[in-house]
């Protein structure tokens, strides 16, 4: 990940670029071979065009787990067309159907082809082992597909759990879940029952729509569990989560001896608008600058509320000089686009970065909230990055924070 932040690319890492190299061409090779044109008949393309919208929408409204992890609903539709289409109508579905859901989330180019290819080689990888075992009579066809879903879940979760580990450093416990396992391997289980009834019993495929509908349901509870990791004035991660990615984060940077910065954001007379304005007013001048925050940060960036007039933003994989632009980047936003509205708010921003082994979560903090105080201290709507202070710094603090408290 480059550590300059500079906007529109955000790229990645050299080895996590080499990796997704290998997996893309990896997967034209397998689309070369296992998905070349083969025979397609009216009948085929009467499947694609009935499953399409359907993968489609049900990848639309596939639901997120965890951070690192999400279930898509897409996947049962998207493992019938593995099983009734030719591999070549297959790939083309599949890169098809994902595009609403990627125009929707705008996420990056890299992670979109990922997540195509993450789905076309385990899906075209699951045909041919299907296709490789004797499908003679329900025995050989059943044992087929539960080999074929055996081969796309460890092929799909295998590169998933690689990835994240060489990009971000995500341990593979944490990507490869039993609950995740088993979640996915019910909705292929499912496109399984869809596709054995496609041929002789068309009629009834419309009824694994409704389990479908209920796995939809089970998968808005994660989002519940999600939700208690929000702060509901921001919508920014709350305090708790925020010190266990920062341990997860410092624990990677140890190991692999990477670059880590964090940023604390005062929001600059904040006590002064409440007492002006009311505390309807504090809360607009926090859900501004917890915008600014979204709209500056990077996916795997963590924003949190640190509590009452204080935010803090943890970026991985970035130096100092990385930081400093992120700050800045902040501090204008927070600065323009409050401008014109009738409640102006700024804020000074604190800036620590800390490469390898050595440092405490406590010890980044209480430096970049020193440089903070640093940055209010010089006139507020600032940046300031400050090596750790000593007794007089911490004075000079002390007295700024009554100061704001009258």
């Amino acid at each position: 990940m480059r550590n300059g932040h500079d906007p529109p690319a955000r790229g990645l890492g050299r080895q996590a670029a080499g990796l997704e190299l290998v997996l893309v061409l990896a997967t034209v090779t397998i689309v070369a071979g296992l998905g070349r044109p083969t025979a397609v008949d009216r009948d085929d393309w009467i499947s694609f065009a009935v499953l399409l919208p359907l993968v489609a929408v049900a990848h639309f409204l596939g639901a997120d787990r965890t951070k690192h992890q999400g279930s898509q609903l897409s996947l049962a539709p998207i493992f019938t067309a593995v099983l009734i289409l030719p591999p070549s109508l297959t790939t083309l579905l599949i890169a098809l159907a994902v595009l609403p859901e990627w125009i929707r989330r705008r996420s990056d180019w890299y992670i979109a082809v990922f997540n195509v290819c993450n789905l076309v080689g385990p899906a075209l990888l699951a045909r041919a082992v299907f296709d490789a075992v004797d499908g003679r009579g329900s025995a050989g066809w059943t044992l087929g597909a539960a080999l074929a879903i055996v081969a796309f879940l460890l092929l799909h979760y295998g590169l998933l759990a690689i990835v994240l580990h060489v990009a971000r450093g995500v341990r593979f416990a944490d990507t490869v879940r039993l609950d995740c396992l088993l979640i996915d391997a019910g909705l292929l289980s499912l496109g399984a029952i869809a596709a054995a009834l496609w041929e002789d019993y068309p009629g009834l495929v419309a009824l694994t729509l409704l389990p479908l509908a209920l796995a939809y349901r089970s998968l808005a509870i994660p989002a519940l569990v999600e939700a208690t990791r929000i702060e509901p004035k921001t919508g920014l991660y709350n305090l708790r989560h925020f010190q266990a990615a920062m341990g997860q984060e410092l624990g990677r940077a140890s190991r692999f001896d990477r670059s880590i910065a964090l940023l604390m954001i005062d929001v600059d007379h904040l006590r002064e608008i409440n007492t002006a304005h009311g505390h309807v007013a504090g809360d607009r001048a926090l859900a501004s600058v917890a915008e600014a925050l979204k709209r500056a940060t990077r996916e795997y960036d963590v924003a949190a509320r640190f509590g009452g007039d204080e935010f803090c933003v943890l970026l991985p994989e970035t130096d100092l000089e990385g930081a400093l632009v992120v700050a800045e980047r902040m501090r204008t936003l927070v600065e323009e686009t409050t401008r014109t509205t009738d409640l102006a708010v700024t804020v000074s921003i604190g800036a620590v970065a800390h490469r390898g082994p050595g440092t405490t979560a406590e010890e980044l903090i209480a430096i970049a909230d020193r440089a903070a105080y640093q940055a209010k201290a010089s006139g507020r709507n600032a940046i300031a990055a400050a090596p750790a202070g000593g007794a007089v710094d911490e004075a000079e603090r002390l007295l700024l924070d009554a100061v704001d408290g009258h």
